[in-house]
């Protein structure tokens, strides 16, 4: 004997596995909006470190470059604050809340670091650059590089190697500067300009600043890839 189905209990299950399917649908979406966002965020940080790159090697027009770089931080704190407002409206995220905020956090960091070191360059009326502003400069984009191409593996985190293999590479990168960083300073203070000594090394501190903070995001991005493992 065939059983007969309510009406109201047909309609009630149609619906809910209509909304289950909208709410699942929602989620992915949210999902790939949280990591487009992020890679939005790391390739605004290239833009900037290659602007950076600019300035340092051709350095003309040197307050234009910095009114460009100062755009794109601006741009990365705009970019920064929608990542927050959709993890805020998002109920499952694609990774832990906490690393998608300590990522976030950092790749703005390593930006405000960027532009401060040529917010210097202009504030403290450096005439020339040293070779050396120019090789930590460098390293700086190699290193942003790695953060972005990162940021795109995290779509698929079944390949945590190659999310390792990013981490390492910055790191390199990270301990490059800070070899960089001590000979100028070890060159630095074998002058006798003790105004001068004082401009360049702040300019030295905050590239090396910026390469810290990309260490930093390896650190949450590996922290990423562990826990998927």
């Amino acid at each position: 004997m065939m059983k007969i189905i309510p009406l109201y209990t047909y309609t009630h299950t149609v619906n809910s596995l209509e909304m289950a399917k909208r709410w699942l649908s929602w989620v992915r979406s949210n999902d790939k909006a949280v990591i487009d966002v992020l890679a939005e965020q790391a390739e605004n940080l290239v833009k900037a470190t290659s602007t950076l790159v600019e300035l340092i090697t051709k350095y003309d027009n040197v307050s234009e470059y910095l009114s460009k770089i100062t755009d794109m931080e601006h741009e990365g704190d705009e970019i920064a604050h929608k990542l927050f407002n959709i993890i805020d409206q998002t109920f499952v995220t694609p990774i832990d809340r906490e690393d998608i905020s300590r990522l976030t956090s950092s790749i703005d960091e390593i930006l405000d670091y960027t532009q401060g070191a040529a917010d210097r360059l202009v504030l403290f009326k450096i005439k020339k650059p040293t070779m050396y502003m120019l090789e930590i400069a460098k390293v700086l984009l190699s290193a942003s590089q790695e953060v972005y191409q990162a940021i795109l593996q995290i779509r698929n985190l079944k390949r945590t190697k190659d999310l390792v293999g990013h981490c390492t590479n910055i790191s390199k990168y990270e301990h490059q500067a800070d070899s960089i960083y001590r000979n100028a300073i070890a060159e630095l203070f074998e002058t006798n300009n003790p105004v001068e000594i004082i401009k360049l090394k702040e300019i030295y501190e905050t590239l090396e600043g910026a390469l810290d903070r990309c260490a930093d995001a390896a650190d949450v991005i590996e922290d990423i890839a562990l826990k998927y493992t």
